[in-house]
Protein backbone atom coordinates (compact mmCIF):
# COMPACT_ATOMS: atom_id res chain seq x y z
CA UNK A 1 0.00 0.00 0.00
CA UNK A 2 1.51 3.01 0.35
CA UNK A 3 2.96 0.22 2.33
CA UNK A 4 3.19 1.33 5.21
CA UNK A 5 0.05 0.30 7.27
CA UNK A 6 0.50 -2.99 5.75
CA UNK A 7 3.65 -3.83 6.28
CA UNK A 8 3.25 -4.69 9.04
CA UNK A 9 1.24 -5.62 11.34
CA UNK A 10 4.07 -7.67 12.69
CA UNK A 11 7.68 -6.22 11.46
CA UNK A 12 7.24 -9.64 9.86
CA UNK A 13 8.86 -8.12 6.79
CA UNK A 14 11.69 -8.31 8.53
CA UNK A 15 12.35 -12.40 8.46
CA UNK A 16 12.19 -12.02 4.76
CA UNK A 17 15.34 -11.34 2.83
CA UNK A 18 16.55 -11.71 -0.01
CA UNK A 19 18.54 -11.50 -3.41
CA UNK A 20 18.76 -12.27 -7.23
CA UNK A 21 20.79 -13.32 -9.75
CA UNK A 22 21.04 -11.74 -13.01
CA UNK A 23 22.72 -12.98 -16.17
CA UNK A 24 25.32 -10.01 -17.06
CA UNK A 25 24.24 -7.11 -19.15
CA UNK A 26 22.98 -8.93 -22.16
CA UNK A 27 19.30 -9.68 -22.25
CA UNK A 28 17.25 -13.00 -23.09
CA UNK A 29 17.58 -15.36 -25.83
CA UNK A 30 15.42 -15.20 -27.98
CA UNK A 31 14.55 -18.76 -27.06
CA UNK A 32 13.54 -17.70 -23.69
CA UNK A 33 10.24 -16.53 -22.24
CA UNK A 34 10.63 -13.50 -20.49
CA UNK A 35 7.60 -13.93 -18.16
CA UNK A 36 5.27 -11.39 -15.80
CA UNK A 37 5.77 -12.77 -12.61
CA UNK A 38 2.81 -12.83 -9.50
CA UNK A 39 5.44 -12.92 -6.52
CA UNK A 40 4.52 -13.59 -2.82
CA UNK A 41 6.18 -12.19 0.04
CA UNK A 42 7.33 -15.41 1.89
CA UNK A 43 8.64 -18.63 1.20
CA UNK A 44 7.35 -21.05 -1.26
CA UNK A 45 6.25 -23.61 1.23
CA UNK A 46 3.83 -21.41 2.75
CA UNK A 47 2.01 -20.63 -0.45
CA UNK A 48 2.47 -23.58 -2.16
CA UNK A 49 -0.51 -25.83 -1.77
CA UNK A 50 -2.42 -22.59 -3.22
CA UNK A 51 -0.05 -22.02 -6.07
CA UNK A 52 1.51 -24.41 -7.44
CA UNK A 53 5.05 -23.89 -9.88
CA UNK A 54 4.08 -22.39 -13.11
CA UNK A 55 5.64 -24.53 -16.16
CA UNK A 56 9.33 -23.00 -16.84
CA UNK A 57 7.83 -22.06 -21.05
CA UNK A 58 4.59 -20.33 -19.24
CA UNK A 59 4.21 -16.15 -19.86
CA UNK A 60 2.73 -15.79 -16.44
CA UNK A 61 5.25 -16.99 -13.38
CA UNK A 62 4.23 -17.57 -9.80
CA UNK A 63 7.11 -16.84 -7.54
CA UNK A 64 8.36 -16.01 -3.81
CA UNK A 65 10.11 -12.71 -2.45
CA UNK A 66 12.37 -11.96 -0.05
CA UNK A 67 14.00 -8.76 1.89
CA UNK A 68 17.12 -7.47 2.84
CA UNK A 69 17.77 -5.24 5.40
CA UNK A 70 20.64 -4.18 3.33
CA UNK A 71 22.15 -0.85 5.29
CA UNK A 72 22.30 -3.17 8.95
CA UNK A 73 22.89 -6.74 8.11
CA UNK A 74 26.32 -8.19 7.93
CA UNK A 75 27.29 -8.63 4.69
CA UNK A 76 28.29 -12.53 5.19
CA UNK A 77 24.56 -12.99 6.34
CA UNK A 78 23.04 -11.18 3.48
CA UNK A 79 24.96 -13.42 0.96
CA UNK A 80 23.86 -16.68 2.83
CA UNK A 81 20.03 -14.99 2.50
CA UNK A 82 20.66 -14.91 -1.05
CA UNK A 83 22.25 -18.08 -2.04
CA UNK A 84 20.04 -19.84 -0.01
CA UNK A 85 17.01 -17.76 -2.00
CA UNK A 86 18.57 -18.66 -5.66
CA UNK A 87 19.03 -22.37 -4.17
CA UNK A 88 15.38 -22.95 -3.24
CA UNK A 89 14.04 -21.08 -6.32
CA UNK A 90 16.54 -23.74 -8.49
CA UNK A 91 14.97 -26.88 -6.50
CA UNK A 92 11.67 -25.50 -6.54
CA UNK A 93 10.99 -23.76 -9.81
CA UNK A 94 9.56 -21.01 -7.93
CA UNK A 95 11.78 -17.86 -9.38
CA UNK A 96 12.34 -15.27 -6.55
CA UNK A 97 12.27 -11.74 -6.46
CA UNK A 98 14.86 -9.74 -4.06
CA UNK A 99 13.94 -7.11 -2.25
CA UNK A 100 16.78 -4.45 -1.03
CA UNK A 101 16.17 -1.84 1.70
CA UNK A 102 17.67 1.27 1.21
CA UNK A 103 16.76 3.36 3.78
CA UNK A 104 14.33 2.16 6.00
CA UNK A 105 16.56 0.54 8.59
CA UNK A 106 20.05 1.79 8.76
CA UNK A 107 22.76 1.13 11.01
CA UNK A 108 23.31 3.22 14.35
CA UNK A 109 25.28 6.31 13.68
CA UNK A 110 26.17 9.76 15.30
CA UNK A 111 28.92 10.69 12.38
CA UNK A 112 27.51 14.11 10.93
CA UNK A 113 28.98 12.90 7.53
CA UNK A 114 26.72 10.35 7.50
CA UNK A 115 23.28 10.63 9.04
CA UNK A 116 20.58 13.64 8.13
CA UNK A 117 19.88 17.10 9.70
CA UNK A 118 17.00 18.65 11.07
CA UNK A 119 18.30 22.28 9.87
CA UNK A 120 21.44 23.91 7.40
CA UNK A 121 24.32 24.66 9.70
CA UNK A 122 24.31 28.00 11.58
CA UNK A 123 27.20 30.40 10.99
CA UNK A 124 30.21 29.11 12.05
CA UNK A 125 29.45 25.43 12.47
CA UNK A 126 30.69 22.24 10.33
CA UNK A 127 27.53 21.00 10.24
CA UNK A 128 22.99 21.01 11.50
CA UNK A 129 21.60 19.31 13.96
CA UNK A 130 21.70 15.57 13.52
CA UNK A 131 18.33 13.67 13.05
CA UNK A 132 17.64 11.37 16.47
CA UNK A 133 15.73 8.73 15.04
CA UNK A 134 12.40 8.29 12.27
CA UNK A 135 9.28 7.29 13.66
CA UNK A 136 7.36 5.05 11.54
CA UNK A 137 3.73 4.18 11.03
CA UNK A 138 3.15 0.54 9.41
CA UNK A 139 -0.33 0.32 11.22
CA UNK A 140 1.58 1.13 14.86
CA UNK A 141 4.34 3.24 15.39
CA UNK A 142 7.90 2.42 16.24
CA UNK A 143 11.39 3.82 15.60
CA UNK A 144 14.23 3.31 14.09
CA UNK A 145 17.69 4.86 13.92
CA UNK A 146 18.28 8.10 12.12
CA UNK A 147 17.72 8.24 7.78
CA UNK A 148 21.18 8.51 6.23
CA UNK A 149 22.25 11.17 4.46
CA UNK A 150 22.23 10.19 0.62
CA UNK A 151 25.46 12.24 -0.38
CA UNK A 152 27.84 11.05 1.98
CA UNK A 153 30.73 9.63 0.75
CA UNK A 154 30.87 7.35 3.69
CA UNK A 155 27.30 6.16 3.37
CA UNK A 156 27.69 5.62 -0.74
CA UNK A 157 30.93 3.53 -0.07
CA UNK A 158 29.24 1.30 2.63
CA UNK A 159 26.17 0.71 0.25
CA UNK A 160 28.15 0.04 -2.47
CA UNK A 161 30.01 -2.39 -1.26
CA UNK A 162 26.89 -3.92 0.56
CA UNK A 163 25.07 -4.44 -2.90
CA UNK A 164 27.84 -5.21 -4.77
CA UNK A 165 28.15 -8.43 -2.23
CA UNK A 166 24.67 -9.60 -2.86
CA UNK A 167 24.41 -8.58 -6.52
CA UNK A 168 27.47 -10.83 -7.20
CA UNK A 169 26.04 -14.00 -6.82
CA UNK A 170 22.92 -13.18 -8.44
CA UNK A 171 24.82 -12.00 -11.76
CA UNK A 172 26.76 -15.35 -11.22
CA UNK A 173 23.59 -17.80 -11.16
CA UNK A 174 21.46 -15.82 -13.45
CA UNK A 175 24.68 -16.19 -15.91
CA UNK A 176 24.25 -19.97 -15.38
CA UNK A 177 20.34 -20.41 -15.66
CA UNK A 178 20.82 -18.22 -18.88
CA UNK A 179 23.53 -21.04 -19.93
CA UNK A 180 20.35 -23.65 -19.01
CA UNK A 181 17.71 -21.95 -20.62
CA UNK A 182 16.15 -20.98 -16.89
CA UNK A 183 17.21 -17.34 -16.55
CA UNK A 184 12.55 -16.91 -15.59
CA UNK A 185 14.03 -18.20 -12.00
CA UNK A 186 15.42 -14.70 -11.28
CA UNK A 187 11.91 -12.22 -11.44
CA UNK A 188 14.21 -9.21 -10.31
CA UNK A 189 16.28 -7.05 -8.06
CA UNK A 190 14.18 -4.44 -6.09
CA UNK A 191 16.41 -1.14 -5.11
CA UNK A 192 14.86 0.40 -2.65
CA UNK A 193 11.33 -0.25 -0.22
CA UNK A 194 9.52 3.28 -0.61
CA UNK A 195 12.35 5.59 -1.38
CA UNK A 196 11.95 8.96 -0.01
CA UNK A 197 13.27 11.86 2.92
CA UNK A 198 12.27 11.71 6.34
CA UNK A 199 9.83 14.09 7.24
CA UNK A 200 7.81 14.46 10.83
CA UNK A 201 4.31 17.16 10.97
CA UNK A 202 3.27 18.10 14.12
CA UNK A 203 0.77 15.77 14.55
CA UNK A 204 -1.43 18.14 17.18
CA UNK A 205 -2.10 18.51 20.74
CA UNK A 206 -2.93 15.05 22.52
CA UNK A 207 -2.02 12.85 19.28
CA UNK A 208 1.48 12.36 19.80
CA UNK A 209 3.06 9.26 18.62
CA UNK A 210 4.18 6.68 20.77
CA UNK A 211 5.98 3.32 20.79
CA UNK A 212 6.12 1.50 24.19
CA UNK A 213 6.78 4.34 26.59
CA UNK A 214 8.63 6.39 23.92
CA UNK A 215 6.39 9.42 23.10
CA UNK A 216 7.26 11.62 19.92
CA UNK A 217 9.58 14.57 21.25
CA UNK A 218 9.10 18.15 20.03
CA UNK A 219 12.75 17.89 18.65
CA UNK A 220 11.40 15.60 16.56
CA UNK A 221 9.05 17.45 14.78
CA UNK A 222 11.30 18.01 12.07
CA UNK A 223 11.87 17.69 8.37
CA UNK A 224 15.68 16.35 6.88
CA UNK A 225 17.58 16.45 3.89
CA UNK A 226 20.04 19.37 5.26
CA UNK A 227 23.26 17.05 5.14
CA UNK A 228 22.42 16.31 1.29
CA UNK A 229 21.43 19.58 0.58
CA UNK A 230 24.46 20.98 1.99
CA UNK A 231 27.05 18.88 -0.11
CA UNK A 232 25.03 19.94 -3.23
CA UNK A 233 26.07 23.10 -2.40
CA UNK A 234 22.46 24.69 -1.00
CA UNK A 235 21.91 27.19 1.93
CA UNK A 236 19.63 29.35 3.59
CA UNK A 237 20.55 31.64 1.35
CA UNK A 238 20.42 30.48 -1.88
CA UNK A 239 17.29 28.34 -0.75
CA UNK A 240 15.50 31.70 0.45
CA UNK A 241 16.27 33.03 -2.88
CA UNK A 242 15.45 30.78 -5.30
CA UNK A 243 11.82 30.54 -3.13
CA UNK A 244 11.85 34.86 -4.09
CA UNK A 245 12.72 33.88 -7.79
CA UNK A 246 10.21 31.19 -8.25
CA UNK A 247 7.71 32.41 -6.32
CA UNK A 248 7.12 29.25 -4.05
CA UNK A 249 7.55 28.70 -0.31
CA UNK A 250 10.72 27.57 0.81
CA UNK A 251 9.29 23.94 2.07
CA UNK A 252 8.33 23.28 -1.79
CA UNK A 253 11.67 24.18 -3.36
CA UNK A 254 13.55 21.97 -0.65
CA UNK A 255 10.75 19.25 -1.68
CA UNK A 256 11.94 19.70 -5.08
CA UNK A 257 16.10 19.72 -4.62
CA UNK A 258 15.38 16.56 -1.86
CA UNK A 259 12.88 14.96 -4.68
CA UNK A 260 16.35 15.04 -7.31
CA UNK A 261 18.14 13.72 -4.41
CA UNK A 262 16.38 10.71 -3.85
CA UNK A 263 16.02 9.90 -7.51
CA UNK A 264 20.32 10.28 -7.58
CA UNK A 265 20.83 7.74 -4.48
CA UNK A 266 18.23 5.56 -6.21
CA UNK A 267 19.88 5.32 -9.91
CA UNK A 268 23.02 5.26 -7.77
CA UNK A 269 21.95 1.59 -5.90
CA UNK A 270 20.70 0.68 -9.33
CA UNK A 271 23.85 1.11 -11.11
CA UNK A 272 25.42 -0.71 -8.99
CA UNK A 273 23.23 -3.59 -9.57
CA UNK A 274 23.97 -3.32 -13.53
CA UNK A 275 27.47 -2.82 -12.83
CA UNK A 276 27.66 -6.37 -10.89
CA UNK A 277 26.40 -7.75 -14.14
CA UNK A 278 22.07 -7.93 -13.56
CA UNK A 279 20.62 -6.64 -16.55
CA UNK A 280 18.70 -3.72 -16.71
CA UNK A 281 15.47 -5.66 -17.18
CA UNK A 282 15.66 -7.46 -13.95
CA UNK A 283 16.54 -4.17 -11.61
CA UNK A 284 13.26 -1.82 -10.39
CA UNK A 285 13.00 0.54 -7.96
CA UNK A 286 10.48 1.58 -5.27
CA UNK A 287 8.85 4.26 -4.92
CA UNK A 288 5.07 5.00 -3.50
CA UNK A 289 2.20 5.56 -5.97
CA UNK A 290 0.88 8.58 -4.41
CA UNK A 291 2.24 10.97 -7.20
CA UNK A 292 -0.03 9.12 -9.84
CA UNK A 293 -2.96 10.29 -7.74
CA UNK A 294 -4.54 13.81 -8.35
CA UNK A 295 -3.05 16.15 -5.75
CA UNK A 296 -6.57 16.50 -4.48
CA UNK A 297 -7.41 13.27 -4.00
CA UNK A 298 -4.10 12.27 -1.76
CA UNK A 299 -4.72 12.18 2.01
CA UNK A 300 -3.71 15.50 3.24
CA UNK A 301 -1.26 14.06 5.98
CA UNK A 302 0.53 12.17 3.20
CA UNK A 303 0.90 15.23 0.87
CA UNK A 304 3.89 16.57 3.14
CA UNK A 305 5.28 13.17 3.60
CA UNK A 306 8.94 12.59 1.90
CA UNK A 307 7.61 9.50 0.28
CA UNK A 308 5.59 11.33 -2.01
CA UNK A 309 7.62 11.99 -5.05
CA UNK A 310 6.95 12.50 -8.95
CA UNK A 311 7.46 9.20 -10.43
CA UNK A 312 9.85 10.35 -12.56
CA UNK A 313 12.15 10.13 -9.75
CA UNK A 314 11.21 6.20 -9.56
CA UNK A 315 13.14 5.95 -13.66
CA UNK A 316 16.98 6.16 -14.33
CA UNK A 317 18.70 4.20 -16.74
CA UNK A 318 19.81 1.30 -15.24
CA UNK A 319 16.24 0.07 -13.96
CA UNK A 320 12.86 -0.16 -14.79
CA UNK A 321 10.35 1.93 -12.68
CA UNK A 322 8.72 0.71 -9.45
CA UNK A 323 6.03 1.77 -7.13
CA UNK A 324 3.71 0.36 -4.55
CA UNK A 325 0.63 -0.15 -6.48
CA UNK A 326 -2.53 -0.69 -3.93
CA UNK A 327 -5.57 0.82 -4.72
CA UNK A 328 -6.85 3.15 -3.28
CA UNK A 329 -3.63 4.79 -2.52
CA UNK A 330 -2.29 5.05 -6.23
CA UNK A 331 -4.22 5.45 -10.21
CA UNK A 332 -2.41 2.42 -11.94
CA UNK A 333 -3.74 3.85 -15.41
CA UNK A 334 -2.33 7.37 -13.91
CA UNK A 335 0.89 5.60 -13.04
CA UNK A 336 1.52 3.84 -16.55
CA UNK A 337 0.74 6.62 -18.97
CA UNK A 338 3.35 8.51 -16.69
CA UNK A 339 5.58 5.90 -17.14
CA UNK A 340 4.67 6.03 -20.73
CA UNK A 341 5.28 9.33 -20.78
CA UNK A 342 9.18 8.98 -20.15
CA UNK A 343 9.45 5.98 -22.54
CA UNK A 344 8.88 3.24 -20.05
CA UNK A 345 6.21 1.19 -20.87
CA UNK A 346 7.52 -1.97 -18.38
CA UNK A 347 7.25 -1.10 -14.54
CA UNK A 348 6.55 -3.00 -11.57
CA UNK A 349 3.98 -3.07 -9.13
CA UNK A 350 6.86 -3.92 -6.27
CA UNK A 351 4.14 -3.74 -3.73
CA UNK A 352 0.84 -4.69 -3.99
CA UNK A 353 -1.68 -4.95 -1.20
CA UNK A 354 -5.30 -6.40 -1.45
CA UNK A 355 -7.78 -4.07 0.37
CA UNK A 356 -11.73 -3.89 0.32
CA UNK A 357 -11.54 -2.41 -2.99
CA UNK A 358 -9.66 -5.35 -4.46
CA UNK A 359 -10.29 -8.31 -1.98
CA UNK A 360 -13.02 -10.02 -3.86
CA UNK A 361 -12.54 -12.53 -6.53
CA UNK A 362 -13.78 -10.22 -9.38
CA UNK A 363 -11.92 -7.13 -7.79
CA UNK A 364 -8.96 -8.88 -7.04
CA UNK A 365 -8.63 -10.23 -10.71
CA UNK A 366 -9.39 -6.88 -12.52
CA UNK A 367 -6.74 -5.33 -10.18
CA UNK A 368 -4.41 -7.95 -11.56
CA UNK A 369 -5.22 -7.41 -15.09
CA UNK A 370 -4.96 -3.65 -14.96
CA UNK A 371 -1.73 -4.12 -13.72
CA UNK A 372 -0.73 -6.60 -16.43
CA UNK A 373 -2.52 -4.64 -18.98
CA UNK A 374 -1.10 -1.34 -17.70
CA UNK A 375 2.79 -2.82 -18.26
CA UNK A 376 3.60 -4.39 -14.83
CA UNK A 377 6.14 -7.07 -15.50
CA UNK A 378 6.55 -7.99 -11.74
CA UNK A 379 3.64 -7.85 -9.03
CA UNK A 380 4.35 -8.34 -5.63
CA UNK A 381 1.55 -9.48 -2.90
CA UNK A 382 2.60 -8.53 0.41
CA UNK A 383 0.47 -9.78 3.52
CA UNK A 384 0.60 -13.33 3.05
CA UNK A 385 1.24 -13.78 6.61
CA UNK A 386 -1.71 -11.78 7.86
CA UNK A 387 -4.63 -13.87 9.71
CA UNK A 388 -7.85 -13.45 7.44
CA UNK A 389 -9.76 -10.24 8.44
CA UNK A 390 -6.92 -8.17 8.93
CA UNK A 391 -7.24 -5.08 6.31
CA UNK A 392 -4.62 -6.60 4.12
CA UNK A 393 -4.93 -10.17 4.05
CA UNK A 394 -4.91 -12.21 1.40
CA UNK A 395 -5.79 -15.71 2.95
CA UNK A 396 -9.38 -16.76 3.16
CA UNK A 397 -10.00 -14.16 0.17
CA UNK A 398 -11.05 -13.76 -3.25
CA UNK A 399 -7.68 -12.80 -4.12
CA UNK A 400 -6.65 -16.57 -4.15
CA UNK A 401 -9.26 -17.94 -6.55
CA UNK A 402 -7.97 -14.60 -8.56
CA UNK A 403 -4.05 -14.99 -8.61
CA UNK A 404 -5.22 -18.93 -9.76
CA UNK A 405 -7.23 -17.26 -12.67
CA UNK A 406 -4.42 -15.11 -13.03
CA UNK A 407 -1.97 -17.32 -13.57
CA UNK A 408 -4.41 -19.48 -15.88
CA UNK A 409 -4.49 -15.90 -17.99
CA UNK A 410 -8.43 -16.46 -17.54
CA UNK A 411 -9.81 -12.77 -17.31
CA UNK A 412 -13.91 -13.34 -17.02
CA UNK A 413 -15.85 -10.52 -17.92
CA UNK A 414 -18.98 -9.35 -15.92
CA UNK A 415 -20.88 -11.31 -18.38
CA UNK A 416 -19.13 -14.48 -17.71
CA UNK A 417 -21.04 -17.45 -19.46
CA UNK A 418 -22.81 -15.40 -22.11
CA UNK A 419 -24.51 -16.97 -24.98
CA UNK A 420 -23.68 -16.61 -29.13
Amino acid sequence: MWANITRRSAGVAMMLLLCWAPIGRGALASTEVDPTYLTVLGQPEEFAAEFPAMPADSGRQIGFAILLYTLKTPVEQMVRQVEEALDKAEETGYPVLVHLDDWNYPSPSTDPDVVEWTAFPSPGEAHGPLVRRRWINWGSWFTVEAPPNYESPKFRADVKQRVEAVSRPIADRLGRWHAEGRAYLLAGVVVGWESGFHTMLNPGAGERPRAGDEVLGDDEIVRTGYAALTARGWTVASVRDRARREGKPEARVLDGLMHNVVHDYTAFVAGVCRSAGIPQERIYTHYTGLAALPEASVPEPLREDGRNIPLWAAINPDSRPGITATAPWTDIDRAAAIFRDHDRREWGAVEVEFTDATRSEDAALSYLESLTNGGARVICVYGWWEQPGHPFAVRGSGAVAAIKRWLEGVARNSAREQGP
